[in-house]
């Protein structure tokens, strides 16, 4: 502005008749002098200052370019910036990266190379011009071949003609998503269509926090109720088996695992059997019992049956061996009275009598007492009974069953008379030997529903062997009778040839 105004001042004193000014003229020189120096150093203090305020322009566009620059090479996400044609114009290495190629290689190159879908980018890319907005997905086609998942932003037209692209690799997020979420819907279906029940349970409270809907086809309660009612999954389990359960799921904090059979009361009341198994589990989330459980009543039911068959088993097993032990017993033996006392005895050992008498028949109408077993009183061997006094009896001798009464009381014929007199269950077994009845096995309770079906069988079984004993012996005292008798007539025969031969030597002399 100085330097300006000086010329402006030497431009107008030129003008003025310069004679007229003579004698004042080193006087306006001077003036015109200090005005061009005062000017030279207003302008050159306007120099200095412009050039100062152009190098911190330079300083600070330098500065924000290599933050750009620095930012541009060294952001994660890939960036592209793009021409109206999809030709790369600039690329960082981190795009490089993503499209795995170098990145001199890809500024230039054309952006359909690296499309899935090259039929259809032309038409892509037009509608990718006219709009810009939030994250979208693409599948490209890296340098090596390989499918590529990226998430990009775009900025179109940010410079006349220039195209931001801005590209986040997610294929091993989206892989791994995948995986996770392939593994939920396998654990899903596998939970959803198991017959066992799998739970979650916070450690802390005991509150169950997951479980499958195998809970509801198992014990019939459904899972909301248990997840609203946390005294139903302690009401579940079997009173007599609380106790110990709800001990070990305490300890299970100190123990790390869990491992029970139980009982538990299902909806509709019926008892059955639970197998649970857990263990301890901590996250950052919470401390937590996870575990299954398995409906065990068909095992269990199993077991008692083989129980009870083993138990059936050694039953038969000692029932033989004692039938055995008896016919044996009986056998050795060809007397009458020691066999049986020894029928008696071993009658003992598999029934529970109070009283026990083996009959004889004598005639169709009478039947003896040949030996009795009374735990109470004396015995009564040798004592005739009428068979036609008691219906019973003659139901045994004449359709050669057995009869058993487990309460006399409610028997409108029964007779309370000797040998029977106090029993109050009784049963006759038949002694039948060659076709024939030779006698009847009686036994007597003094109280009511002492004998079984079972004692029923067991008598039946070694009254075959007794019958068979006491036919032996009979024929063994007959045989025995017969040779007593023979034995004499010999000896009487002996005698009369004695005399015989005495005589006859007589009457020849």
């Amino acid at each position: 502005m100085a330097l300006v105004m000086a010329i402006a001042l030497l431009l107008t004193s030129s003008l003025v008749d310069f004679r007229s000014f003579a004698p004042n003229s080193k006087a306006l020189v001077s003036a015109v002098l200090v005005t061009l120096i005062a000017a030279i150093c207003l302008t050159a203090r306007a120099l200095f200052h412009l050039r100062a305020e152009y190098q911190r322009t330079y300083l600070a566009f330098s500065s924000a370019s290599s933050e750009c620059t620095s930012i541009f090479e060294n952001v994660l996400n890939g960036i592209l910036i793009l021409d109206n044609e999809a030709n790369c114009l600039d690329a960082n290495s981190a795009a490089a990266s993503i499209l795995r190629v170098p990145q001199n290689d890809l500024i230039g190159k054309h952006m359909s190379a690296f499309s899935a879908k090259c039929n259809s980018f032309a038409q892509d890319w037009k509608g990718f011009l006219h709009r810009t907005g939030p994250c979208n997905r693409a599948e490209l086609v890296a340098g090596d071949g390989d499918t590529v998942l990226v998430d990009f932003a775009a900025a179109t037209n940010y410079l006349a003609g220039r195209h931001l692209f801005i590209l986040c690799d997610v294929t091993e997020r989206t892989k791994a998503e995948k995986a996770l979420r392939e593994s939920e819907e396998r654990f899903r279906y596998v939970s959803n269509n198991t017959q066992e029940i799998f739970w979650k349970m916070n450690a802390d409270t005991k509150q169950v926090v997951y479980v499958n809907p195998a809970y509801n086809a198992i014990t019939g309660h459904t899972i909301e109720s248990l997840c609203r009612d946390l005294s139903l999954q302690i009401e579940l389990i079997h009173p007599q088996d609380r106790g110990r359960v709800l001990s070990k799921l305490q300890e299970v904090s100190a123990s790390g695992h869990l491992d029970e059979e139980f009982r538990f009361v299902h909806a509709d009341g019926s008892i059955r059997w639970l197998w649970v198994k857990g263990h301890r589990a901590n996250d950052d989330r919470g401390r937590w019992i996870i575990g299954a459980a398995q409906d065990i009543t068909s095992r269990k039911a199993a077991e008692g049956r083989i129980a009870e068959h083993l138990e059936a088993t050694e039953s038969a097993r000692a029932e033989a061996e004692a039938l055995r032990k008896a016919t044996l017993a009986l056998s050795q033996n060809l007397a009458m009275n020691p066999v049986l006392d020894t029928l008696l005895q071993c009658i003992g050992e598999l029934v529970p009598f109070d009283r026990a008498s083996v009959l004889f028949v004598e005639d169709a109408a009478h039947l003896m007492v040949a030996r009795e077993a009374d735990r109470h009183e004396v015995s009564r061997a040798g004592f005739v009974l009428s068979a036609s006094e008691s219906v019973y009896l003659q139901e045994i001798l004449f359709e050669r069953k057995p009869v058993f009464l487990s309460n006399t009381d409610t028997e409108s014929d029964w007779i309370d008379a000797v040998p029977f007199d106090g029993a109050r269950s009784w049963m006759g077994i038949p002694l039948t030997a060659a076709g024939d009845i030779i006698g009847i096995l009686s036994f007597c309770a003094y109280q009511p529903a002492v004998f079984t079906t079972e004692h029923l069988r067991l008598a039946r079984n070694l009254a075959v062997s007794a019958a068979v004993a006491i036919q032996n012996a009979r024929v063994h005292e007959r045989a025995a009778i017969y040779a007593s008798e023979l034995e004499l007539r010999i000896r009487e025969l002996h005698v009369t040839q004695g005399l015989l031969e005495q005589f006859r030597k007589n009457s020849f002399q």
